[in-house]
C-alpha cells in the first residue's frame, strides 16, 4: 500500500504551477470556489489553453491518490457509510490525535461488527447463557495481524431485589470448522475465560482465533465465536442472570477489534515516490514550456539581480521579495467542502501546508537547495532560455491520524497515515 495520500497531487500541482509562473493557491476556501466557477489560473500575455487549470480534474486526481494510498477501490457506498461508527473506535481516534505520545502497538486497527447472532435458548433456571458470534473479516494478504481482541457489553437481564453483588463467568471459544449444532464440544476449542463482577464492557483476546480465520480457505471456515456466561448464585442481593447486549436496538453490541501492520516498507516508498515525482514533473514541464519561457525572463532577471544589489532598493523592496522566496505557507483542507465527509469519519479537516515563493539566486540554507538545483538557479540566472528556476517543493511530509470506513464500510484507523501534510519546503 502506498502511503501518499492527498500531498502527492499538492506537492504535483505546486511544482507545475511553479514552473508554468501559475499563480499559486492563496487558501483552500479559494481553491474550492474556483473549483465550482471553474475558474482558469493563466499570466496575462499567456496563450490560456496551455496553462488553463481543470479543477475539477485536479480534484479528481486528488481522489483516485487518496483511495488507492487507502487500499479501496472507489468510493464507500453512502448507505454502508451512513452507519454510525463504534464509539470506541472514536475514542480510540481522539487519544491518539490529542496524545502524540501514546502510540498503538499496531499502526492499522480496524472495527468488525457482527454479521450475524444465534442465541441458543435455556431454560429459566439454567445459569448459562450461549450466543454464536459471526464475523466477516477481511485483511490484506501484505499485513500481519499481531492482536486481536473481542469487546462485549455485559449487563443483568434478571435482578433479584436490590442490586448490589454481581458475579459470574465468561468462556470465549473459536467455533471449527463443521455443523456445531450437531457436534458442539467436538468443533469448538477453547480461547479465553474471565470472571465477571460487574457490568460493562469487557475486553478478551482472541488473536489465535482471528490469525486462524485469515489463513484458512474462506470457503470452508466460517468466522465464529461462541460466546458461554455463567451467572453465579450468591444467595441475598444479587443478579439473576449475566447476558451480553446482542439485539440490534442497543449500540453496545459486540465488536471485534483487529490490529494490524504492513508489511511493505511504505516509508521508503513515500520517499522514492516523492523524488520520483519532482523529478519527472520538472523534466516533462521543462520540456513542454522550454520555448515559452521567454515572457517573463527580463522581469526574473530583474527580480534576481535586485536581490544581489539589495543596497539599491528601499526596505519596503526588500520586505517584498522576502515574503516572495521558497517558504512553508498554510493549506487548510476541510474534508466536507470536498465531498469527502461521508466515508472520511476524522479529522474532519487539518492543516495540510503547501510550499509558495520562488527560488531566487542566491539560494541559501533555509530552502536546503541540492547541488543540482544550485546549479540549475545559476545557469538559469545567467541564461533563462537555458534552465528554468529551481521550484519550491515538499521536501519532508509528515503523517497525520486517519479514521475512515473501507469499501465494506468497516471503521478502519491508521495511526500514522504517510505523505498527508508538509513538514519542510526546499529548492530543487
Amino acid at each position: 500500500m502506498h502511503y501518499f495520500g492527498v500531498l502527492a497531487a499538492l506537492s504535483v500541482f505546486n511544482i507545475i504551477a511553479c514552473l508554468t509562473r501559475g499563480k499559486p493557491l492563496e487558501d483552500w476556501d479559494k481553491l474550492s470556489a474556483m473549483g465550482k466557477s471553474d475558474a482558469h489560473f493563466h499570466d496575462p500575455g499567456e496563450v490560456e489553453d496551455e496553462n488553463h487549470f481543470d479543477f475539477k480534474s485536479f480534484l479528481e486526481n486528488m481522489k483516485t491518490d487518496l483511495l488507492r494510498s487507502l487500499n479501496l477501490s472507489r468510493v464507500p457506498s453512502q448507505v454502508k457509510t451512513k452507519e454510525e461508527p463504534p464509539q470506541f473506535m472514536i475514542d480510540l481516534y481522539n487519544r491518539y490525535a490529542a496524545d502524540k505520545s501514546s502510540i498503538p502497538a499496531s499502526n492499522i486497527v480496524r472495527s468488525f461488527s457482527t454479521e450475524d447472532v444465534v442465541s441458543l435458548a435455556s431454560p429459566e433456571e439454567n445459569p448459562f447463557q450461549k450466543h454464536i458470534l459471526l464475523f466477516n473479516i477481511s485483511i490484506p494478504r501484505y499485513e500481519e495481524i499481531t492482536r486481536a481482541e473481542l469487546r462485549i457489553y455485559i449487563s443483568c437481564h434478571r435482578e433479584v431485589g436490590s442490586l448490589s453483588r454481581l458475579e459470574g463467568n465468561m468462556v470465549i471459544y473459536d467455533v471449527l470448522d463443521g455443523d456445531h449444532r450437531e457436534n458442539p464440544e467436538s468443533t469448538k476449542s477453547f480461547l479465553v475465560s474471565h470472571n465477571i463482577q460487574e457490568c460493562g464492557w469487557e475486553m478478551f483476546e482472541v488473536s489465535s482465533a482471528v490469525k486462524r480465520w485469515v489463513r484458512a480457505d474462506k470457503l470452508k471456515t466460517k468466522n465464529k465465536l461462541e460466546v458461554v456466561i455463567e451467572s453465579k448464585a450468591l444467595g441475598g442481593f444479587t443478579c439473576g442472570k449475566l447476558d451480553i447486549s446482542v439485539t440490534s436496538d442497543t449500540k453496545n453490541l459486540p465488536l471485534l477489534i483487529v490490529f494490524s501492520n504492513d508489511r511493505s516498507n511504505g516509508t521508503k516508498e513515500t520517499k522514492v515516490e516523492l523524488r520520483d515525482m519532482i523529478v519527472h514533473e520538472q523534466e516533462s514541464v521543462i520540456k513542454k514550456l522550454g520555448k515559452n519561457n521567454t515572457s517573463s525572463e527580463e522581469e526574473e532577471r530583474g527580480e534576481e539581480k535586485a536581490i544581489t544589489r539589495p543596497h539599491q532598493h528601499s526596505s519596503r523592496s526588500k520586505r517584498s521579495i522576502g515574503a516572495n522566496h521558497c517558504r512553508r505557507t498554510s493549506l487548510h483542507v476541510n474534508f466536507e467542502e470536498i465531498g469527502w465527509d461521508s466515508w472520511i469519519i476524522a479529522p474532519k479537516d487539518y492543516e495540510a501546508f503547501e510550499c509558495k515563493g520562488g527560488c531566487f539566486f542566491p539560494l541559501t540554507d533555509n530552502v536546503t537547495p541540492t547541488k543540482h538545483a544550485i546549479v540549475q538557479t545559476l545557469v538559469h540566472l545567467q541564461n533563462p532560455k537555458k534552465a528554468s528556476k529551481a521550484c519550491c517543493v515538499p521536501t519532508k511530509l509528515d503523517s497525520i491520524s486517519i479514521l475512515y470506513k473501507d469499501d465494506a464500510g468497516v471503521p478502519t484507523l491508521i495511526y500514522n497515515y504517510e505523505g498527508m501534510k508538509v513538514a519542510e519546503c526546499g529548492c530543487r
